[in-house]
């Protein structure tokens, strides 16, 4: 029932954050520098600008159909400000490079998202059930997305490296074929979930799995059964998570509207373990060892052990900005400059958006009745069709 939203609302944030993270970077590396700092518009910059905004809407999945518009604002606006912080704190403090934006993006955006819906205090288990149903055609449009997603992932992971051809078809091959082992995998474990069946919701996400696992290390020159191994091992812990995971989540007072947390949030934080055991790997192969990928000066010099602590305190402070912002942030947008949706009122289209079908709305008196007209085209009296039924 929140259809329109998904689509339309996901199309002002990236609109919107698209043109504002340039603001926030350049007031950020202003602050940080201790002096005003322009930021020059290029290739580099603008995509750097598509990862910050993809960066929020990951978390807008998590309030997809729980938020306002007022409060989405509140988050738009707030957190490219948060991810640049943590993107500065850990490539340019910690000297730990991102490549595929595991950590930087998809677990700062899940953890920020989850975060943030559990400040507004929504409990999935006061939503009615009813308004958590999807359609057949819905699910259809969704995994077209998915179908969209897949191919385009390693361009996702290589974009910045579009000086360095050789790095870059690295990226390109190690992605793909992690890609394909979480898609191999995600339809492997789902049928062994559900009793020989599949269930669509893992499908569309746990096959992206191995996309987000596997972007830390894609740089690597590892072996191509290693991003096999990987992005394997992703879509499965994916699709557990969805089955298990997930509902967990939701008994301990946890919501998150798309499940992004089984996308990008636990792959994003498990790919940064995989690079932080690589870094540790004696192997002078270029970008592979922690002499090359994973110092950004060249007067600094630390051992093995030192990389993987410092990959460790990446991953704790990409959870720790994270969450605790978005606790913030959430708790602050229950405030009342920003109208806030009422628990029956959730994840419905018909608050926001002039729908004419009073068939779609679970909260109308006419909705039984509508359905009925929609399922009845031929116009056959209302009792014949309830004795055929």
């Amino acid at each position: 029932f929140s259809a329109w939203g998904g689509v339309g609302l996901n199309f002002f944030v990236t609109g919107f954050c698209f043109l504002w993270v340039n603001v926030c970077k350049t007031i950020i590396n202003s602050i940080w520098a201790g002096e005003w700092i322009k930021t020059q518009l290029n290739t580099t910059e603008m995509i750097s600008g598509g990862y910050i905004t993809a960066a929020v809407l990951i978390s807008f999945g998590a309030v997809h159909g729980l938020a306002s518009p007022s409060q989405l604002l509140l988050m738009c606006v707030v957190e490219p400000f948060l991810v640049i912080v943590n993107k500065i704190t850990v490539e340019d403090e910690l000297h730990v490079s991102d490549p595929g934006n595991s950590l930087i993006v998809h677990a700062f955006g899940a953890f920020f998202g989850i975060a943030f819906v559990l400040g507004m205090g929504v409990k999935a288990r006061r939503i009615p059930s009813a308004h958590r149903n999807t359609t057949y055609n819905n699910d259809v449009t969704a995994m077209i997305g998915t179908v969209i997603l897949w191919v385009f992932w390693p361009s996702f992971n290589g974009a910045l490296f579009h000086n360095d051809v050789t790095l870059q078809g690295r990226i390109v091959m190690n992605t793909y074929l992690a890609i394909c082992a979480s898609c191999v995998m995600a339809f492997a474990t789902s049928p062994i979930l559900h009793r020989g069946k599949m269930e669509m919701i893992e499908i569309q996400n746990a096959t992206l799995a191995g996309g987000v696992i596997i972007g830390m290390i894609c740089p690597f020159n590892i072996d191509p059964w290693v991003s096999v191994l990987i992005g394997g091992l992703g879509g499965v812990f994916s699709a557990c998570g969805y089955a298990w995971y997930h509902h967990a989540l939701e008994v301990i007072g946890v919501t998150d509207s798309a499940a992004v947390q089984m996308l990008h949030g636990i792959p994003g934080v498990l790919g940064a373990i995989c690079a932080a055991f690589a870094s540790l790997a004696d192997n002078q192969n270029y970008m592979y060892s922690y002499e090359t990928q994973w110092t950004s000066s060249e007067l600094m010099t630390r051992s093995r052990g030192d990389q993987f602590g410092y990959i460790v305190l990446a991953i704790v402070s990409t959870l720790g900005i994270s969450i605790i912002s978005g606790l913030i942030f959430g708790f602050l947008s229950k405030l009342p400059c920003c109208p806030v949706v009422e628990k029956k009122d959730m994840l419905i289209d018909h608050d926001f958006w002039d729908i004419h079908d009073l068939g779609s709305d679970p909260r109308s008196k006419q909705s039984k009745s509508a359905a009925a007209v929609w399922a009845n085209p031929m116009n056959v009296p209302m009792q014949e069709v309830n004795g055929q039924a």
